[in-house]
């Protein structure tokens, strides 16, 4: 059923509608079946969130590229490592979903590579929370090595990582925390 031909579909001349049918090769790796589905069932179940772990963490395209991925109470430091950048490729962080008083650990995202070879540029707005000096500064990688972001003790984030070229992820958001975010060339 997998082999048949589709051949001279018509131009869609209207605005696409989220009741509007697709054609899908399910499983096609596998036991490949033709299905319809939904363009806003195709749009839902793509962009569905991925509660993300208390764990050190390699992000994938297939599991997580896309998709909100809600963040976590930390119980240590944590790093998650993006995969190598594809453009158009994007990650969005948010959280932590939930805080605890005895939360005192730091969120590190990494690229693939700590060589330098793959890189970050862009920037965050950091919101300080510290109660005596609250102020609010924009962070930045250096733009020729830095392969480490390290958001320090997070209290709230959202943050969107998008790839550019095969080399460079385009960082923006912003962070609310007690320290200011780094971009490095390793863990600090």
């Amino acid at each position: 059923m997998a082999d048949l031909k589709i051949t001279e579909l018509a131009d869609h001349t209207t605005a696409t509608a989220r009741e509007d049918l697709l054609f899908l090769i399910d499983d096609p790796d596998g036991v490949p079946n033709n299905v319809k589905v939904t363009i806003g069932d195709a749009a839902n179940a793509l962009a569905a969130p991925v509660a993300l772990t208390d764990a050190a963490l390699t992000l994938t395209e297939a599991a997580h590229a896309g998709r909100y991925l809600i963040g976590f109470n930390l119980t240590a430091d944590r790093i998650i490592t993006l995969p190598t950048p594809i453009a158009g490729m994007e990650f969005r962080f948010l959280g932590p979903a939930v805080m605890t008083g005895a939360d005192n650990f730091d969120l590190q995202i990494k690229c693939a590579t700590t060589d330098g070879s793959v890189r970050f540029d862009g920037q965050l707005t950091h919101h300080d929370t510290n109660e005596t000096g609250q102020t609010t500064v924009v962070v930045f990688p250096d733009v020729n090595s830095n392969d480490f972001l390290n958001i320090h003790i997070p209290l709230h984030y959202d943050i969107t990582i998008i790839g550019r070229s095969a080399t460079l992820w385009h960082v923006t958001g912003f962070v609310s925390s007690n320290t200011a975010p780094t971009f490095a060339d390793a863990a600090d």
